[in-house]
């Protein structure tokens, strides 16, 4: 049991955070290949926090007392919308990430479906195997239903799968641009002639794609329409936290009308306070990442975008061409600057390992034997990649001989087994891993709230 602190003067704690963060990684070390959106340049990360410092005492509760910030949010949407190929009817607000611009989406999609069919059906949300799992988690609050459609030989939603899930209860269909685990863009399109068809409202998951797909094309790739040009989309979710590279907790939900957000906006007048009136599913928010976001996309415009883009594009390609060069398998073919690599000869976990004791941090994805998903190497791919790829598979190469081999045997594992380091997390991190590969979702799923609330959250 920690005991209340009794105070410290300001540099001693300044060196208990230091000493805190001594085994965390470097996000600005270009070393880090997911979670971190770094462009490489100082410049905008000194920028953002300046943005940042200069409205952290600032909330986006109460407009009135801040009018900027209405102004700063008004305008970031507005930037985004022309990126997307919205007009000027489209609307949307800033939230604090991913999962909070889905989660309003489908608040939105919800009410709109209760409207029309009543509050007695369970609203149901059609969805690829490959969509982020923030739509369940986001289903599981507001009391919806997900119904995860198959997917195509391409990794994308296989859209006669959704065909057949569709039905009288659906109140809204999901793409993604591209999906986090293989970086693939599902074929917004055919989807979009569903939700017509079936008068469904369609979302597009752009948090990942949003801020360099469109780059990604204007550099010549082949990037399949997947915003407001396609007739049929209501929504889209897109986050300047990944590749708008700006400081954590911002993102942006875009409609393609007001009448389509108004389920998304929750007022408040009857108690004693003030009317309280709320565009997210926070309330009291700092300003800081709204300034830094607007400070950043003004600094560094189309142009900026386009140049980092490019980088992105050049370490992706590098990258792929030398992990297959060294007999990795890139699993489906990406759009988006994320995808993973399988192998049938080295244990990956241990590559992950290994690879971190060089400095690196590389993704395992468990996959899931149930499911028919295969073990992975996950690789978000960012413009300071440019400089150290090369490095990288260098260091690949070399740890690469040290992996042959097959995974653990966990088919007799005991959780009691499990050994906890220093910091509270599990010690066998390659363990873990190929327990959650073998065992079934929904006892993973059990095991892991077990383990979250009895053993690490104590």
């Amino acid at each position: 049991m920690m005991n209340f602190p009794e105070g410290n003067d300001a540099e001693e704690v300044i060196r208990k955070l230091n000493d805190l963060a001594k085994n965390d990684f470097d996000p600005h070390s270009k070393r880090m290949w997911g979670h971190i959106y770094y462009a490489g340049l100082k410049d905008v990360v000194e920028l953002a926090r300046k943005a940042y410092l200069m409205y952290m005492d600032k909330t986006m509760l109460d407009f009135t007392c801040f009018p900027s910030l209405l102004r700063m949010e008004k305008e970031v949407v507005r930037m985004t919308a022309s990126l997307l190929h919205g007009d000027e009817e489209t609307v949307g607000n800033f939230t604090y990430g991913g999962t909070e611009s889905i989660m309003l989406a489908m608040k939105a999609a919800r009410e709109k479906f209760r409207k029309e069919k009543g509050k007695d059906v369970v609203p149901e949300v059609v969805l690829p195997a490959t969509a982020h799992p923030a739509f369940w988690k986001s289903a599981e609050y507001l009391g919806m239903r997900c119904l995860r459609a198959k997917l195509d030989d391409e990794l994308r939603a296989d859209v006669e799968s959704v065909k057949e899930l569709v039905n009288e209860k659906t109140a809204m269909i999901v793409g993604s641009a591209p999906n986090y685990p293989f970086g693939v863009v599902d074929d917004v399109s055919s989807l979009a002639d569903v939700a017509n068809d079936q008068k469904v409202w369609l979302h597009v998951d752009a948090c990942l794609g949003g801020f360099h797909l469109p780059f990604f094309r204007e550099l010549g790739e082949k990037i399949p329409d997947f915003d407001f040009s396609v007739e049929g989309v209501h929504s889209i979710s897109a986050d300047f936290h990944k590749y708008g590279l700006s400081p954590r907790g911002a993102s942006v939900v875009l409609y393609r009308n007001a009448k389509l957000r108004e389920g998304q906006i929750f007022v408040m007048a009857s108690w004693p306070g003030y009317p309280l009136v709320n565009t997210a599913v926070l309330s009291t928010r700092s300003a800081g990442t709204l300034a830094a976001t607007w400070a950043v996309m003004n600094y560094l415009g189309f142009d900026g975008y386009l140049r980092l883009a490019e980088k992105t594009l050049y370490a992706k390609k590098r990258l792929i061409e030398g992990l297959r060069e060294l007999s990795l398998d890139l699993i489906g073919k990406p759009e988006g600057a994320v995808m993973a690599f399988s192998s049938d000869k080295h244990n990956l976990f241990k590559v992950s390992t290994l690879m971190a004791e060089k400095g690196w941090y590389v993704q395992s994805q468990p996959g899931s034997k149930a499911l028919g998903f295969p073990r992975s190497l996950h690789f978000s791919v960012i413009p300071a990649h440019a400089e150290v790829v090369d490095e990288f598979i260098k260091d690949m190469e070399e740890v690469l001989p040290k992996t042959v081999g097959s995974y653990p045997d966990v088919s007799a594992f005991d959780l009691s087994e499990l050994k906890f380091g220093e910091d509270g997390l599990p010690e066998d991190s390659e363990l873990i891993s190929e327990l959650i590969h073998s065992m079934p979702p929904e006892v993973v799923e059990s095991v892991f709230r077990y383990v979250i609330n009895e053993l690490i959250f104590r």
